[in-house]
């Protein structure tokens, strides 16, 4: 069984140079940005940044709690935030240049949250979480939302549990995490079949652009003596644990792993929008170090590190819809006061722009 981590937040770093074969784009260009961050009340809010040097603007508006954390639709119009009010939470949508801020589910006694828009923007998926009488949340299950009336059903009966739903592009499969099945759930969305990939991390599937491929986490232990064997008493073992990246096509069965065999633990793979590359982090097993952003081929070739500060831990990338830049955010681990940054990285010429000083969870607002 693996132990679920409810909610937390991988924070990142400063970037290198890199000259990657990959075009330049000015800022300009590029989409608004979202993001959370607490306002001067203390009270953690949902902001839309229009370019790197514009005024943020609030998109939360009639929440008493905090923001944990939203999606947009996918043609930006909206966007699904969930709040979290002692022990009231709820989901509520706002438009994506804000205004008619709404309630859009109620969740007493529950916590609501990790909602997922359906690639055509129909509907989503969200978790929702127990409140038991002692205050402890129960475990997450996956419900269906319809956004324009709030209306909620389990996604398939018995209401399942799991977390970190991902739809495929086309629409046509559903990933999460089954922490029971030690595994990452492919399920079919029109047959109902599905399909179970080793992942015993707990962590999101990411699905190709084209739909047609998938990658996972999944951990590797190994044994290694820690002391010569003298032939009567054996060397005691000492385990070290490895995570690995593995892509798998939808269409066959196997995997094939994309990390190097290293000591390294890889997270967090997003496909550029052309499927050309994979921006991932990497940190080395076992140790504290600060875990960087690395890019490399679909098949695990040509990896290079786009950073290399150790003190500095990065998050989860994102590709720009152009696929010129990652939105991320840092956090210096140097520092005990320091707080979470949203930065972009340029691919052209590794050249990075400071966004929100105490923003995290930053994504891209689709303009389109």
């Amino acid at each position: 069984m693996i132990v679920h981590a409810r909610r937390f937040l991988l924070l990142l770093g400063l970037a290198v140079a890199a000259t990657l074969l990959i075009g330049c784009s000015s800022p300009a260009s590029l989409p608004p940005l979202l993001y959370l961050r607490a306002d001067d009340a203390g009270r953690i809010q949902l902001y839309r940044q229009d370019a790197a040097d514009a005024t943020p603007r609030r998109l939360s508006g009639q929440a008493t709690g905090d923001v944990i954390d939203f999606a947009p639709s996918p043609d930006g119009r909206r966007v699904v935030y969930t709040v979290a009010d002692g022990p009231r939470g709820s989901l509520r949508i706002v438009n994506g240049n804000g205004g008619d801020d709404r309630e859009l589910l109620a969740c007493p006694d529950a916590e609501c949250s990790g909602p997922v828009w359906s690639s055509d923007g129909a509907r989503l998926v969200y978790e929702r979480r127990l409140l038991a009488a002692n205050g402890a949340l129960g475990s997450p299950r996956l419900y269906w939302l319809d956004p324009t009336d709030g209306a909620t059903l389990p996604l398939v009966a018995g209401e399942v549990i799991g977390y970190g739903a991902r739809f495929s592009p086309d629409g046509v499969w559903l990933s999460y995490v089954s922490p029971g099945d030690e595994g990452v759930v492919l399920y079919h969305l029109a047959e109902g079949r599905q399909r179970l990939l080793s992942s015993r991390v707990g962590r999101p599937a990411a699905f190709s652009p084209d739909s047609a491929q998938v990658i996972v986490s999944d951990l590797v232990l190994e044994g290694n003596p820690t002391a010569p064997d003298d032939g009567d008493t054996p060397a005691p073992i000492q385990e070290s644990s490895r995570v690995f990246l593995y892509r798998v096509s939808l269409a066959e069965e196997g995997r094939e792993r994309l990390s190097a065999d290293l000591p390294v633990d890889d997270s967090a793979p997003a496909w550029s929008p052309d499927g050309q590359w994979i921006a991932f982090g990497r940190a080395p097993a076992d140790a504290a170090s600060g875990r960087q952003l690395w890019l490399m081929r679909p098949d695990g070739s040509e990896a290079r590190a786009l950073t290399s500060d150790p003190a500095l831990f990065h998050g989860p990338p994102t590709w720009s819809p152009d696929g010129t830049t990652l939105l991320y955010q840092r956090y210096d681990l140097s520092d005990p006061a320091a707080t979470p940054e949203v930065w972009q990285l340029r691919l052209a010429d590794g050249a990075t722009t400071l966004i929100a000083p105490g923003g995290y969870l930053p994504a891209w607002l689709p303009t389109g």
